[in-house]
């Protein structure tokens, strides 16, 4: 059992590895408009990760239903802010081929997009932090680094959200 999960740990790797590569290339995504929408799925992980060492401890029974629905809602949220992360990419993809087409309505409407889609990143960002938040309040006291650990990510994607927001609406105003 040991070799399997060393292997699917070095799998991991790779793809973290290569991830971080891409990353660092010249290339315009993946960007901080994905990295922004990752670091707010892993605010939701570590939120799960609290609610799931507070789960069936004698100790926090008196929480245990409020914790269980933190820990739905978080889920919910790394579902969504992963699919963004791809969307993000696709949407600034947009408007790359959008510039090149010189097309202004094309642009606009792609400029919109990316915009959208950072502003929901942002908004579920803000949510988490709420959540995350709330279990650093009730959550198991041993794992309350990672609750706050939690809260500062989604804060941070949240802010980093923003600046993906604002540079794609100062783009926008320009055709206006």
């Amino acid at each position: 059992m040991n070799k399997q999960k060393s292997a699917s740990s070095d799998v991991g790797k790779l793809q973290i590895s290569k991830f971080l590569d891409d990353l660092a290339s010249k290339n315009p995504t993946p960007g901080g408009g994905v990295v922004a929408a990752l670091v707010a799925s892993f605010s939701a992980s570590l939120i799960e990760m609290v609610c799931n060492l507070t789960i069936d401890k004698k100790a926090y029974v008196a929480v245990q239903k409020r914790i269980i629905e933190y820990r739905k809602e978080a889920s919910g949220i790394k579902a969504r802010v992963f699919k963004l992360a791809d969307e993000d990419a696709k949407a600034f993809d947009q408007v790359m081929k959008a510039y090149k087409s010189k097309d202004k309505l094309k642009t606009k409407k792609a400029l919109k997009y990316a915009t959208q889609v950072p502003m929901e990143v942002r908004r579920l960002s803000q949510e988490l932090e709420k959540i995350g938040y709330r279990v650093s309040k009730i959550g198991n006291r041993n794992a309350l680094s990672d609750a706050k650990t939690a809260i500062h990510l989604a804060r941070a994607a949240s802010k980093s959200a923003l600046e993906n927001v604002v540079i794609n609406k100062k783009a926008l105003a320009k055709l206006q």
